[in-house]
């Protein structure tokens, strides 16, 4: 893994040594938006009804105090917890660090910036004396580093990134947690994505990674994969979008984690990518806290946007 990150650096540094002019601090010339992977940095805020399996089972879940041990665990979840209404919203957004185009036509250009979000989960959950009470479950903060070669059809992404997780105040008084213990959710990454135009409308990508921490208490290895397709009236401003995104993680045996969503688009000649509301389904494990062993369900709907 080492020599793959000298590599990156070595790549990054020929790019930038190259007798071209480059544009720095300017705008994003490259597409890699991936709006139904969970954990993208973009703006967007969901309510939906989410339901908890009644179990979880996981073969190679790291104990936290034990980050060098497996077990296999069952978590049964009761009822008054297993149905609430959730609510993820994310705040983020792209840095542009420097740009080449190297045609007229966009048709080939590289680029590199740098993401950061925070991602943050809320539930409303009805209580047994009345009335219904607002609960900050978690937040994730992600900071992300892309370097991004575009061709004709075709893109790839090289990107590193640190993400961290933290569970809200009213998550630990509710649960009565008096102490830290170190968590699968706090590492770094470094992932390979390839994109692909099939056409105007239709796009998919697939794409892999591994944790680069030493010695980090998550298994290292990821998978994602997905599709998007964007119908636009040529009349019109308003369209569809819709999409489906699979990921895995060896963490919780890579089980396919799927989100697919569909709904109208804005589009605009300012922007790649439309102003989406959606209405949205996800089924696998919670991909946000350090409750990830979690299985669960969500259906409702969302608004999804770039800055």
């Amino acid at each position: 893994m080492k020599k793959l990150i000298v590599l990156l650096v070595v790549l990054v540094a020929f790019q930038l040594t190259q007798a071209q002019e480059k544009v720095w601090l300017g705008k994003r010339i490259t597409n890699t938006a991936i709006f139904l992977d969970p954990t993208e940095v973009q703006m967007f805020g969901s309510i939906t009804q989410l339901t908890y399996d009644q179990s979880t089972k996981i073969k190679n879940y790291r104990k936290p105090n034990q980050p060098n041990a497996t077990k296999n665990i069952t978590r049964d979840v009761d009822e008054a917890t297993k149905s609430r209404q959730y609510i993820p919203f994310n705040f983020g957004g792209a840095l542009p660090i420097v740009s080449k185009i190297l045609t007229d036509k966009k048709a080939k250009s590289w680029e590199i910036f740098a993401e950061v979000g925070v991602t943050t989960q809320f539930e409303w959950r009805h209580m047994d004396t009345g009335g219904i009470k607002r609960n900050n479950l978690n937040s994730d903060y992600r900071i992300n580093l892309n370097y991004v070669r575009a061709f004709e059809k075709s893109s790839y992404r090289i990107r590193m990134f640190h993400v961290s997780s933290h569970l809200g105040d009213d998550f630990i008084s509710q649960q009565g947690i008096t102490f830290a213990y170190p968590t699968t959710m706090n590492y770094e990454q470094l992932d390979f994505t390839y994109f692909r135009d099939i056409n105007q409308k239709y796009s998919y990508y697939l794409g892999a990674g591994s944790v680069i921490r030493p010695e980090s208490t998550r298994l290292p290895f990821s998978y994602m994969l997905g599709s998007e397709a964007n119908w636009k009236n040529s009349e019109r401003k308003w369209g569809w979008t819709a999409g489906i995104n699979i990921k895995g993680h060896q963490t919780t045996d890579f089980y396919p984690n799927v989100k697919i969503a569909a709904g109208p688009a804005f589009f605009s000649s300012f922007k790649d990518e439309p102003f989406r509301i959606v209405f949205e389904y996800y089924k696998g494990h919670i991909p946000y806290s350090q409750y990830e062993v979690e299985k669960v369900s969500w259906f409702g709907a969302g608004i999804y946007f770039y800055i």
